[in-house]
């Protein structure tokens, strides 16, 4: 499928969750439940009545396991764009979210994205094909905002990854081009900031790779597996 057609669709689910979060927002009496500041509520039980007559209640601890699949598009930076196009990326998230370690979130991380060769990197080596294929496994730390940035619309979380990348090109006609390896193998590291729209997280988040550097834009989605 087109870069294009992937643009086309993360613009299509971006307008539909703010307008769907908006809706929820006007209803009178109804509160947004996301899984950021649902572990940041005070969570409290009633355990009875004391023998004053006053009820007593205590703090209860909750959380989950999430899963977060997620699609966007990757620009090349630096030493990349200089031979590759944007590109689309996907993958997921497993996300163990809990209310003792608010605001802290913690992430297994596996991605994957391919961007073609640009049309004058192509061109000026005699190329018909030149693809990145890079493949992402790592963790992930996602720090809850809404403590310190109040807001009834949406929640700001700040994300740090370290992911180990495997990159391989795919080159046809098969001929050696100075300075690109076919296959090689890097640690990186990503920073990042989310808006969280309901269930969707709207996400900018730059790596740094070396000569595989990008920027990338996602819609990221979180479903409950497990909750405690």
């Amino acid at each position: 499928m087109s870069l294009k057609f992937f643009l086309v669709v993360m613009l299509t689910v971006i307008s539909f969750s703010a307008s769907f979060a908006q809706q929820i927002s006007l209803q009178s009496g109804v509160k947004k439940k996301f899984k950021y500041n649902l572990l940041s509520d005070k969570i409290l039980e009633d355990t009875g009545k004391d023998v004053s007559g006053k009820s007593q209640v205590q703090k209860v601890n909750t959380g989950g396991l999430f899963i977060s699949p997620s699609i966007g598009v990757s620009f090349p930076a630096g030493t990349f764009a200089n031979y590759s196009n944007a590109g689309v990326v996907f993958g997921g998230k497993a996300e163990l979210a809990y209310s003792r370690l608010y605001p802290f979130i913690f992430a297994f991380i596996y991605e994957t994205q391919k961007n073609k060769g640009s049309d004058e990197f192509t061109t000026a080596n005699f190329l018909t094909k030149f693809d990145t294929k890079i493949t992402w496994i790592g963790g992930g730390l996602d720090i809850i905002l809404n403590k310190y940035i109040k807001s009834d619309f949406t929640i700001p979380v700040f994300s740090a990854e370290v992911k180990y990348a495997k990159v391989t090109h795919e080159i046809t006609p098969e001929v050696s081009i100075p300075g690109i390896t076919l296959d090689e193998s890097l640690l990186t590291y990503s920073a990042g900031l989310a808006f969280t729209i309901y269930i969707i997280d709207i996400n900018t988040r730059y790596t740094f790779a070396k000569d595989y550097s990008n920027l990338t834009f996602q819609a990221r989605f979180h479903f409950p597996l497990i909750r405690f």
